[in-house]
């Protein structure tokens, strides 16, 4: 058989209809669980080699009180009153500053979080972590750049196209998360916010939250012009992220994603602090124990080392280094799982990665059926963000192929998901392998995804997937919210409101209800993890996070070799409403 460089028309076209994939040059036996993937062979790419390094230049406390004044000082000049949150390069909270005056809460638009009033450093905090947890020596993105990737159409505002490549993502890195807790709000979709890099490597990131609105940009083509993102870019000066990196360099399917609708910064003469507000003092909450010191500190150092992995050089998370066993999969089986995907991202040509022709960086994750971890590693410049990313879709795609889903989901008050499912064909009963691309198939505010209406007349809107709460197209409201993606956040709304109550009562004893154990960081619901058999019985899954998703897919997939799912209870051989869900898509002309 040929390489699939050479027919990706054809192979993509196999993919839409749901035939079994054909690897990426190499071979597959489709036979079942004893399938083999034939992974490519190692090829040297351009990436510039980087791992945690204590010598290299990180922010200072000149440095932080350097952001913070110039975006204070160009506030003031707009007769404007911000906080303004600075983070490190792992979204750990180094300063907040409230200026005088300033809003102390923002708010939610629609979902069950509608109308709550959200303290408005938290909403700081997640702008400035999540440029930190997006920023690598190869990318650069903005809460802007996340706001194109995760609405209900890709471009927004442009019909009977898909979902954004990344709807959902923004449910991670939460404070419940027993992954990597940082982000309040999790990662951020309100522009306000910019990454801070020092020569090419990124630091950290700043972000704005003045007018009391925590939501979206809807349509991206009136090129507004944010005063919190205008604020945000005034205090980089000095730190501005590589311009060949930004986001708008970035192409995905042939479209530029966004980074800023703001000017420039330019020099101008700086205020005293003292006299526009002070810094805060944030209190403990969720699971960051440590309050954060009223004044700029300096970050407690980077929670990654390096190590290798089947000759390859990986990250690894500190906190979770350990490779454990389970009942059914072994440390030597794990660490093969890691190591084959780990050797396909090094193969694997990148899909957001300036300049062109570097490999895939990402992080990779494998957890048994329980969704207890027993992996983690990652390529030295994998984005932060995908360490709890990954660990989602691992647990996302063993949850919803185990045969005890339906009734986990009852028993945590979510059945109406379970029943609405059952009326589509779908038995949460351990019958259908579910990837985390066919699971966010049935997230979709439309079903199918990117098919609004249908009708020879006027158009009757398609009713949304069986997981989802719908579109704001078609609602009295008209508003559509990236907090409101129906059961991915319903699973956890109660763990953050309870969250928000308690910090904002922090005298109160706190009470966290808690997602249930299989899916304690949530799920995630955008492509990237497969399940994993043994002899055709679920024994866990993988999950990939980082450089595109059909990078992620292809990534899985072959990490899963010899784990593979049973190719007649895939997603992909199920049909909802006469259509045919997804398992996994691989990219054209994938290998370097």
């Amino acid at each position: 058989m040929r390489c699939l460089r050479s027919l990706p028309h054809l192979i993509l076209g196999l993919l839409i209809t749901g035939i079994p994939l054909l690897s990426a040059c190499g071979s597959r036996n489709i036979s079942g669980s004893n399938a083999v993937l034939t992974p490519p062979p190692q090829t040297q790419a351009l990436n510039k080699p980087l791992c945690p390094n204590p010598n290299e230049r990180a922010l200072s406390v000149s440095d932080v009180t350097q952001i913070i004044t110039q975006a204070v000082t160009r506030a003031a000049a707009l007769n404007l009153r911000a906080t303004i949150a600075v983070t490190d390069r792992e979204a750990n909270v180094l300063a907040v500053f409230r200026m005088t005056g300033a809003n102390p809460n923002t708010f939610i638009s629609g979902g069950p979080l509608g109308g709550r009033p959200i303290p408005s450093e938290l909403a700081a905090i997640s702008k400035a972590g999540t440029c930190s947890f997006f920023a690598t020596t190869g990318n650069a993105f903005t809460p802007r750049t996340a706001s194109f990737i995760v609405q209900e159409h890709f471009p927004p505002g442009v019909s009977f196209t898909r979902g954004g490549p990344l709807f959902g993502v923004q449910f991670s890195s939460l404070l419940f998360s027993d992954i990597n807790p940082r982000l309040p709000l999790g990662l951020s979709a309100d522009a306000g916010g910019v990454p801070l890099y020092i020569g090419d490597s990124p630091v950290g990131g700043i972000g704005v939250e003045l007018d009391g609105n925590y939501s979206l940009d809807p349509d991206p083509t009136d090129n507004d012009q944010s005063p919190e993102e205008i604020i945000a870019v005034a205090g980089s000066r000095g730190f501005e992220a590589p311009a060949g990196i930004r986001g708008n360099q970035i192409l995905v399917d042939g479209v530029a994603l966004r980074f800023v609708n703001a000017p420039p910064p330019v020099a101008e003469p700086l205020v005293n602090l003292a006299t526009q507000g002070s810094f805060m003092v944030i209190p403990a909450f969720g699971t960051q124990a440590t309050p954060r010191a009223g004044v700029p500190f300096l970050g407690p150092g980077s929670q990654f080392i390096c190590g290798t992995l089947g000759g390859r050089p990986v990250r690894i998370f500190t906190p979770l280094a350990n490779i454990t066993p389970s009942a059914q999969l072994s440390v030597a089986e794990v660490e093969r799982i890691l190591s084959q995907a780990i050797q396909q991202a090094y193969a694997t040509r990148a899909g957001i990665r300036l300049p062109l022709n570097n490999f895939a960086e990402v992080n990779v994750a494998v957890v048994d059926a329980n969704g207890n971890l027993l992996g983690l590693r990652g390529t030295p410049d994998a984005p932060v963000f995908g360490v709890d990313v990954c660990v989602q879709k691992a647990r996302s795609a063993a949850f919803m192929s185990n045969p005890n889903a339906g009734a986990i989901l009852t028993a945590a008050g979510l059945g109406s998901y379970v029943s609405r499912a059952a009326a589509d064909g779908i038995q949460l009963n351990g019958a259908i392998a579910f990837s985390c691309r066919g699971l966010g198939d049935i997230h979709r505010p439309f079903f199918p995804d990117g098919i609004d209406c249908t009708g020879s007349g006027p158009c009757v809107p398609n009713a949304p997937g069986p997981f989802s709460t719908g579109s704001r197209l078609f609602t009295s409201t008209n508003v559509w919210s990236p907090f409101n993606t129906g059961l991915q956040l319903d699973l956890i709304a109660g763990t953050l409101a309870d969250i928000l109550t308690n910090y904002s009562n922090p005298g109160s004893v706190p009470v966290i209800r808690r997602p249930p154990a299989n899916i304690r960081n949530g799920l995630q619901i955008f492509a990237g993890g497969v399940p994993l058999y043994k002899n055709g019985v679920l024994v866990g899954a993988i999950g990939i996070s980082g450089d595109g998703i059909d990078q992620d897919d292809i990534i899985a997939s072959f990490g899963s070799a010899g784990f593979e799912s049973p190719a007649n209870i895939r997603s992909d051989q199920v049909f909802v409403r006469g259509v045919r869900l997804a398992f996994v898509k691989f990219p054209p002309n994938p290998n370097l």
